[in-house]
């Protein structure tokens, strides 16, 4: 691969994503509006449970920030889809940029949508709302790194393995509502039923908040938070498998929108 190849694809797809932030503004502005009106109910959920410094923001704002990140896997199919929409996915494959130099840039873009996205909701709600990482702020921007790239192979599964934009679009709101809901992003994993907490085991918003949620309210670190990193990494790494499989024996083809 040539580093001058991949940085023009990188380029080009971070120009056509800034033309138009629309959709990346709203996934960080609509958190942040329904922030507000689930606090007062963590805050007292918190304070039940034994921690009687928190504020609510500890257990909201980081569930709210992965649940909005899945809705922007959306931006991530389009970016792949979108190329074949215009039919100049086949061209780009004959000009001298290779295949693997393509995606590889487009998946460093999708990247920094996640990263960026993540931690404008974070830092933003530690001014608005006074959310508060009481552990290592190193072990929270790894974690935050971690989930951003399971996302990401995410939606390139998705796009490597749908016939068209339209199904990739609708298996990632369905799956990533689901896979949000089933980690906690919208009420603790502890108050679901036995069968629910079995299936949160295997989804990588679960092992991305608990790892939060150590840090911000038990003060935790990396030692605290590796048991849920080991099982985020290896999600990753098999959504990364299964996204070049995907590539090799359904190549994206003009035309499919």
């Amino acid at each position: 691969m040539k580093i001058k190849q991949i940085f023009a694809v990188v380029k080009l797809n971070s120009r056509l994503q800034l033309a138009n932030p629309t959709v990346q503004f709203i996934m960080i502005l609509v958190p942040l509006i329904m922030a507000p009106f689930m606090l007062p109910t963590a805050k007292t959920q918190l304070i039940s449970e034994g921690y009687s410094h928190a504020n609510g923001a500890e257990q909201v704002i980081p569930g709210l920030a992965i649940l909005f990140s899945f809705f922007s896997i959306q931006l991530i199919i389009q970016m792949f889809f979108d190329e074949a929409n215009w039919n100049t996915w086949n061209r780009q494959q004959i000009s001298a940029t290779s295949m693997t130099e393509i995606i590889t840039g487009k998946v460093f873009v999708a990247y920094l949508i996640q990263v960026l996205q993540l931690a404008a909701v974070l830092l933003l709600s530690t001014l608005l709302f006074k959310f508060r990482i009481n552990g290592s702020w190193l072990a929270f921007i790894i974690v935050v790194m971690s989930f951003a790239a399971t996302l990401t192979f995410f939606g390139i599964l998705l796009v490597s393995w749908t016939k068209s934009a339209s199904i990739a679009l609708s298996l990632s709101n369905l799956l990533g509502i689901l896979m949000a809901g089933l980690g906690g992003s919208l009420s603790p994993v502890s108050t679901f039923p036995h069968w629910a907490k079995v299936l949160a085991r295997i989804d990588p918003a679960y092992w991305a908040l608990s790892a939060m949620k150590k840090i911000s309210l038990n003060s935790g670190n990396f030692s605290t938070i590796n048991h849920c990193l080991v099982p985020l990494w290896s999600i990753t790494a098999t959504f990364c498998i299964i996204s070049l499989i995907g590539f090799y024996h359904r190549p994206l083809k003009e035309g499919n929108i």
